[in-house]
């Protein structure tokens, strides 16, 4: 018997949901590009309930339990006295999310003796010390593609709400005001700027194809270089680096992964780069920027918004800056975690889970970490050695 443990959001304040804003969701059979959504044999769960949090349990208890094994579901994942901390001793399987992490380090995968399988039920693992599970042994799985999409619409209404002034605005009405000077003396039109994306990946080129519509000039900065196609599809102008696209942009976006290479990437010294009065949109990860210099080019007029849902840390404490910061648009890390993205990501996380129990291969886009190496995705995004350590904002949780 396997003991799987589990680590969601807590629920709604006012109690898990009974009715909800919509019935059901559309039906999507593939993702751009070709990839299957997640495909388990059966889900015990209705498409477009809340599933990521602590009620929700991803739709997993029938399942799991039905197999013979154990689950233990919790919100409750820092320090030594945590829930999360004590269930991990003796767990062959962890499941966490990207919006709550549950840190990996390589103190808490030392302690966790029986440790084999850890799953992200969404993208993006930098939350697991990926160096110390391929020492290990420990596979490391992720949904891929699962919430690429929705956090992509999450980047281009941001990018709309920054540069049209949405928020003041809206705060205006709400207050009972009606002052029009006063909400258009800082929108413009999205309509002929310079737009760049650092990260060109599934989401970061999502966002790409979704601006093209607006009649902007579309950069980006990969590691990997896009097809030559693409770039004529999507009148693409590449750059070498972040510091060489920055100061011809008029926004920047943020859609690359957490890892030593990309921690602090945006500090002062390359917010200082871009042009004055630009946007700096990040999705991605809270510790790709730096915080203090953030808040201080919007104080400055450096920066005429920022707008994410990425924190460090995360949950962001009440005295984090960028809550009082001037001009932005931040929400919790909730871009990736739409009641369309849990359907699919708890699909997908069951469909690991299945061939786990199994004894099936993992599909390969799923692999971050395989067979003492990086695999699949995981390939793609990480280098090993130095950028698989775990970042600062894992190190903070060493258990």
């Amino acid at each position: 018997m396997a003991k799987v443990v589990c680590v969601l959001y807590d629920d709604p304040v006012d109690g898990y949901p009974k009715r909800y804003a919509r019935d059901g969701l559309p039906r999507l059979d593939r993702y751009p590009g070709g990839q299957t959504l997640p495909t388990p044999e059966a889900i015990d769960f209705e498409p477009g309930v809340l599933l990521g949090s602590v009620s929700g349990e991803l739709g997993l208890r029938k399942f799991v339990e039905g197999a013979g094994h154990s689950l233990a579901v919790t919100s409750d994942k820092d320090g030594p006295d945590s829930i999360f901390e004590r269930e991990l001793v003796d767990a062959e399987i962890v499941i966490s999310q990207p919006f709550w992490p549950a840190y990996l380090t390589e103190q808490r995968i030392a302690k966790a003796g029986r440790l084999k399988l850890a799953i992200t039920a969404g993208i993006g693992s930098d939350h697991v010390d990926l160096q110390a599970a391929m020492e290990r042994g420990i596979t490391v799985a992720e949904v891929t593609f699962c919430n690429s999409i929705s956090v992509s619409e999450h980047v281009v209404m941001m990018i709309l709400g920054l540069v049209r002034n949405y928020i003041p605005s809206y705060q205006w009405v709400v207050d009972g005001g009606w002052n029009i000077a006063d909400c258009v003396a800082r929108s413009y039109d999205v309509e002929g700027m310079q737009i760049g994306t650092v990260g060109a990946g599934r989401i970061g080129t999502a966002v790409l194809r979704r601006l093209k519509p607006f009649d902007v000039k579309l950069h980006y900065t990969d590691r990997h270089r896009l097809p030559e196609t693409v770039e004529k599809e999507l009148g693409l102008t590449f750059h070498k680096t972040a510091a060489d696209m920055v100061p011809v942009c008029d926004v920047v976006t943020i859609n690359a992964p957490l890892h030593p290479e990309t921690e602090n990437l945006f500090d002062a010294a390359m917010i200082a780069k871009m042009k004055r009065g630009a946007y700096l949109v990040n999705t991605a990860r809270g510790k790709i920027c730096n915080r203090d210099a953030v808040a201080r080019a919007l104080d400055n007029g450096q920066l005429a918004g920022y707008a994410g849902d990425v924190w460090f840390p995360q949950p962001a404490p009440r005295d984090h800056p960028w809550r009082e910061m001037p001009h932005h648009g931040m929400t919790p890390h909730i871009s990736g975690s739409s009641l369309s993205a849990q359907a699919r990501y708890a699909a997908g996380t069951r469909e690991i889970l299945e061939c786990w129990f199994a004894g099936r291969p993992i599909r390969e886009e799923y692999l971050i970490v395989d067979g003492g190496k990086l695999a699949g995705a995981g390939a793609h995004s990480y280098s090993a050695g130095d950028a698989t350590r775990g970042s600062e904002e894992a190190a903070r949780f060493k258990g």
